[in-house]
């Protein structure tokens, strides 16, 4: 290897192998992605639905037939003769994207009344999961969770697509292209009430009694013992009259079991007066018509009695009225739907009123006391306020949160401690001068944070950011995605913005040198292999400029394919090891992994080989770093002319023999200005420390201060 870099001649050569060697590796790897994305040209449902893939999505079915019809495409799935419900894919129904801009292809199954009965993926193009055995098993148990749920947007799912670690996203859009499909499929063919306001329940209906119906608020009961009836014509102060209903028994004897209700949902006026007087109020009356319902369940007294047959009495119910807000509403013998064999009614209110079912409202009992020259007074027995409770209420669906929200929500705890991580690494930044002069202290933050970027924000958050990123940002607006696509990976988008900020501040060394997982995993193990005293080796500086185009033409090649070939660059991307040694944690097919392996054991042998010589992310930044605007790396007339030291001391060579640096391939990582103020081994300070030591020793001489040094 030293002949190597000693003989200039062969430099060239050297790179052009390199290049060649990323050529042949995205070559090879495109077969297998042909004939993936052939898989992405989806023949008619129906050749789709095999015996395996009807078995997972609709366990139950024994025929299917395709919907001739204008909606969603979809097929009838039937067990025996008994339509069951429906199988559609998401392609055909939605072609919703994941991750990429390709849409993906999940079958899935839906019951009639809105269940979810299985999902399974025949095709997608996520570079997350692409060639990923393990997420892969992930994403199938995750859609797999989905059976029983319903077929709605924003719909719980048994588990959060943080399951599919690393392709949150991807999952996200899965899930939600399944229960919006079986949404859209299940409503075009059914009778589905769609509900757009608050609107009372005239749909769902199961046997209740009238203690349940008490219990669950559908009607109001008073119960008025006699003890209660004495204390009521007191209050009306009738106290020494008799009632004219007579009381039996005690104090604590039954006088009337009283109940009311908002008659129209079934479940109160079905389960109060049974089918026909029900149905009679539904479907017997004008449209809209709305009826109370009332009912006496014992005692002596009842809601009733005998005048409404009088027509000296006009028919009227006079024992009743509602009332609510300003309106008092009293019934007649016509107004009642009378319920055989039990003492419960509907009284139908008037077809021009201004009843409010949703408001509250109030349904007063009288009873009459008798004078002793033979006429009644009346007076109130019990007063019931009622209001529907919300169970009798349909509501809207709730608009589903954006899709972006979720995962923001979601991630609160690790955006916390990435904001937290970043607030620390901009003051270690702002103040490298203080940290670089203690030697000892550089090393345990710098260490101790690349172990953090490495271990939190790559193993455990799965945030490494990528060329995958750049290159899906790219494709966005080509492929008509909005802001929520920008927006859904909170801790990717955090450091995106970061580093765009740090590059344009600082330059490309703030991300690749101290926020690049896989960057720290590589200078770790460097100083593992220095530790071991293996050797090492840069090349020379007319070969490393050679070899620095590396990371420019993978870029290039991964940025041409995008549009020339998207199948091919998403295979291209495996350029980057990134997703082998950090999402997956080398759980991969084998080519990957020793492919991830070879360039991190190059690696031992030369520093970030991968960061400064291949990774096309690199090369972005690398572009862009020549718009950064600060420069905080201290230098000195004597850098480079005569001293070397710094240039010495940067592992990954980014500074010059003349004493400049070059900051579109410097990582920040700060050891040049260690040795800038080590005044044990910078040349300078060391020189101005023996004088100022020797004048100590032999009185005061002049002292030269070096340039860019307070005096």
């Amino acid at each position: 290897m030293i002949a190597i870099a000693e003989n200039r001649v062969r430099g060239p050569r050297l790179a052009l192998l390199l290049v060649l060697g990323v050529l042949a590796f995205t070559i090879l790897a495109m077969a297998p992605a042909r004939a993936q994305s052939d898989e992405s040209g989806a023949g008619p449902l129906l050749t789709r639905l095999t015996p395996e893939v009807l078995s997972a999505v609709f366990p139950e079915v024994t025929r299917v037939e395709m919907v001739e019809d204008d909606g969603p495409i979809a097929a009838a799935a039937y067990d025996g003769e008994t339509l069951s419900g429906y199988v559609y894919s998401t392609l055909d129904v939605l072609r919703a994207p994941g991750y990429s801009s390709t849409p993906f292809d999940v079958i899935a199954g839906v019951t009639m009344d809105g269940r979810i009965t299985g999902a399974v993926v025949l095709f997608h193009r996520e570079p997350y999961l692409i060639n990923d055995a393990r997420r892969t098993a992930q994403l199938n148990t995750f859609l797999h969770a989905l059976e029983g749920g319903e077929a709605r947007l924003g719909a719980d799912s048994t588990l959060p697509p943080e399951f599919v670690a690393g392709a949150t996203i991807s999952s996200r859009a899965m899930r939600n292209a399944v229960q919006e499909g079986g949404r859209m499929v299940l409503r075009y063919r059914t009778e589905e009430f769609i509900v757009t306001e608050p609107t009372v329940d005239m749909i769902n209906f199961r046997p209740m009694s009238a203690a349940e119906l008490v219990a669950d608020g559908g009607v109001a009961g008073a119960r008025i013992t006699n003890a209660d009836l004495d204390a009521a014509m007191a209050q009306a102060g009738l106290g020494d009259l008799l009632p004219e209903v007579p009381k039996t028994g005690g104090p604590d004897n039954l006088y009337i079991n009283f109940v009311t209700g908002y008659a129209n949902p079934p479940r109160i006026g079905r389960n109060g007066t049974g089918l026909e007087p029900y149905d009679h109020l539904i479907n017997g009356m004008p449209e809209s018509t709305q009826g109370i319902f009332v009912a006496t369940l014992g005692g002596v007294y009842d809601h009733r009695g005998t005048r409404y047959n009088n027509l000296s009495n006009d028919f009227l119910l006079e024992r009743i009225s509602v009332t609510q807000g300003e309106h008092t509403y009293q019934f007649t013998k016509p107004d009642m739907i009378v319920t055989p064999g039990k003492i419960a009614d509907i009284l139908v209110l008037p077809t021009d009123n201004e009843f409010d079912p949703m408001q509250p409202w109030r349904a007063d009992l009288y009873a009459n006391a008798l004078r002793p020259d033979g006429s009644t007074a009346n007076f109130v027995l019990a007063s019931l306020d009622y209001a529907l409770p919300s169970g009798y209420i349909l509501m809207p669906e709730p608009e589903p949160m954006p899709a972006w929200v979720e995962p923001w929500l979601a991630s609160q705890g690790d955006i916390a401690i990435l904001l937290i991580a970043l607030s620390v690494l901009t003051f270690l930044l702002a103040n490298q001068a203080w940290l670089s002069r203690n030697r000892r202290l550089h090393l345990i933050l710098r260490n101790g944070f690349l172990a953090f970027t490495l271990v939190w924000i790559g193993w455990t958050a799965s945030a490494q950011l990528s060329i995958v990123h750049v290159v899906n940002y790219i494709k966005a607006p080509f492929a008509g995605l909005d802001l929520g696509f920008y927006l859904a990976e909170p801790l990717i988008v955090i450091l995106s913005i970061y580093t765009a900020v740090s590059l344009v501040l600082l330059g490309r060394g703030v991300f690749c040198g101290w926020l690049c997982p896989f960057g720290a995993l590589q200078e770790l193990l460097a100083q593992i292999s220095r530790a071991l005293k293996l050797p090492q080796w840069n090349p020379g500086e007319r070969l490393q400029r050679i070899l620095w185009n590396g990371k420019y033409v993978s870029l290039g090649l991964i940025l041409i394919l995008v549009f020339v070939a998207p199948d091919a660059a998403v295979v291209a991307e495996e350029i980057e090891p990134f997703k082998t040694a950090i999402t997956a944690y080398f759980v991969r097919a084998l080519p990957y992994v020793i492919y991830a392996v070879a360039l991190l054991t190059i690696g031992l042998f030369t520093e970030r080989a991968f960061c400064r010589f291949l990774c096309p992310l690199g090369g972005a930044l690398a572009i862009l770093d020549r718009l950064h605007l600060l420069n905080l790396l201290k230098r000195r007339p004597e850098c480079g002319n005569p001293c070397h030291l710094c240039e010495r001391s940067c592992p990954v060579r980014a500074i010059e023999s003349s004493g400049k640096i070059i900051m579109s391939e410097c990582f920040q990582c700060l050891d040049c200005q260690v040795e800038y103020y080590d005044d044990q081994r910078c040349p300078p300070l060391a020189k101005v420390r023996k004088q100022l030591e020797r004048a100590k020793e032999f009185g005061p001489a002049p002292v030269r201060v070096p340039a860019g040094e307070p005096a």
